[in-house]
């Protein structure tokens, strides 16, 4: 998906729909954004917009209605499309009358644009993108496409693919598979010369913030929406256990306060039935949490997966759609003082691969020239950069494994701006060089 979007029509800057329709109808006959006779446009901000009633299906027709187009909002959990992509994508326009994808059919139309791609084209594009990540330090990453990824992967690393390891994880449609491979956590894949691990099972609550999905104690402003929860809590608890008792960690997408506080509740309930998660299982995003559940992420031993980026490219979101909560969203002190380990991560193609950029935005809790968002949740350096790489380690021990990059200078030195300017210089995975810079 990341490979994907980073040759898609970037629509990340617009800031009204006004500003996205111009751009998409510069774009619809640009060959250089033509995915298969269809466009595609990603990361549209929708925010407070006083014209967003008019990013519609008849808007989109009317700059073309015989090519299909679609753009997606930022966080991938809807998007708008024109008549001709919700035929391609065999919707109903009487059902979709607005254009508008959300959580489980958005999902689904992605994963159709993502199946029709050229295989090996995409393939070459994953190998770019694989090269492009080592160049910036990076060695290892968490997989969480919703494809059937073992496969895949077998057939990249069979065409080489070798520039990092991965971590693939499962939903729910290929858990089976995995349960029938006697795969477990940590398990390297066949073929795929212990690059290709097995990950964690994902499992996604609720939806996100930009499409006031995100699961919520209270209602979003001037609406009864508290947004979606996505299972009754016997099923989430169910498929919790079948993952834990199958040695699979568990990796749970909860945004929303009452999201994590009820997928808190579901996993305390397992694990006083003597099926708690195992070690390693992550919530991933916890964008707002109350501070009484916090306790309870502690007690389970779960780490908390965040991506930094987020609080800067969702500040205006969170102020238009959590007002009176913005200092309980990203509160990754939190999470430090309870003793709650972290990850970070980029979420890409949320937002992009761009780890110097993850840590420079959790210690300063603002992008470059903005004044820091609830700076109470700032965390110092040492912690933001070990819970950046893969062992949580600061430096490299006698015995660690040789994945490793050169630097020019101490990192742990630096501000946010000094980690953004970092230019690596080598990064070596397990003794042989992925990257060295000319």
């Amino acid at each position: 998906m990341n490979t994907l979007a980073s040759r898609r029509l970037n629509l990340y800057d617009c800031k009204s729909a006004a500003e996205v329709l111009g751009k998409v109808k510069a774009a619809v006959s640009d060959p250089k954004y033509d995915e298969g006779g269809r466009l595609v446009g990603v990361n549209v901000r929708v925010g407070d917009w006083p014209d967003v009633a008019d990013l519609n299906r008849k808007a989109l027709d009317a700059i073309c209605d015989t090519k299909p187009i679609v753009l997606i909002r930022n966080g991938y959990h809807s998007g708008t499309l024109n008549t001709a992509a919700l035929k391609y994508g065999g919707y109903s326009v009487d059902e979709f009358d607005d254009g508008m994808l959300e959580e489980a059919p958005a999902f689904a139309m992605w994963m159709k644009l993502q199946e029709t791609a050229d295989k090996d084209v995409l393939d070459s594009w994953v190998e770019e993108e694989g090269k492009r990540a080592a160049s910036l330090g990076v060695t290892e990453i968490v997989d969480l496409e919703m494809d059937h990824n073992i496969p895949i992967w077998q057939r990249r690393v069979a065409k080489g693919f070798s520039s990092l390891r991965v971590n693939i994880g499962f939903y729910k449609p290929h858990i089976e598979d995995a349960i029938s491979a006697n795969l477990k956590t940590g398990d390297a894949i066949p073929n795929t010369h212990g690059l290709i691990v097995t990950g964690p099972l994902k499992i996604i609550t609720d939806g996100s913030l930009g499409s006031k999905t995100a699961y919520c104690h209270d209602p979003y402003p001037n609406e009864t929406n508290r947004g979606v929860f996505v299972y009754e809590e016997d099923e989430l608890a169910e498929l919790c256990a079948k993952a834990t008792t199958n040695g699979l960690r568990l990796a749970v997408h909860a945004i929303g306060d009452d999201a994590n506080g009820t997928t808190l509740r579901v996993l305390k309930r397992e694990a006083a039935a003597g099926r708690a998660p195992l070690p390693g299982s992550t919530i991933e995003h916890a964008q707002l949490m109350c501070l009484e559940d916090i306790p309870t992420f502690k007690s389970l031993g779960l780490i908390a997966s965040i991506q930094p980026r987020h609080l800067v490219d969702d500040r205006e979101l969170c102020h238009a759609f959590w007002p009176g909560r913005e200092g309980r969203a990203y509160p990754f002190k939190w999470f430090v003082d309870a003793g709650i380990p972290i990850k970070m991560g980029s979420d890409c193609p949320v937002t992009d691969l761009q780890p110097w950029e993850e840590m420079a935005c959790a210690i300063s809790r603002a992008g470059p020239g903005q004044e820091a968002f609830c700076p109470e949740h700032n965390i110092d350096l040492p912690t933001a950069y070990a819970a950046s790489t893969s062992n949580g380690k600061t430096s490299l021990q006698a015995g660690d494994r040789a994945d490793l990059i050169v630097l020019p200078t101490d990192p742990l030195t630096l501000d946010a701006q000094g980690l953004r300017d970092i230019k690596v210089q080598g990064t070596m995975l397990g003794g042989n060089w992925t990257y060295r810079r000319e």
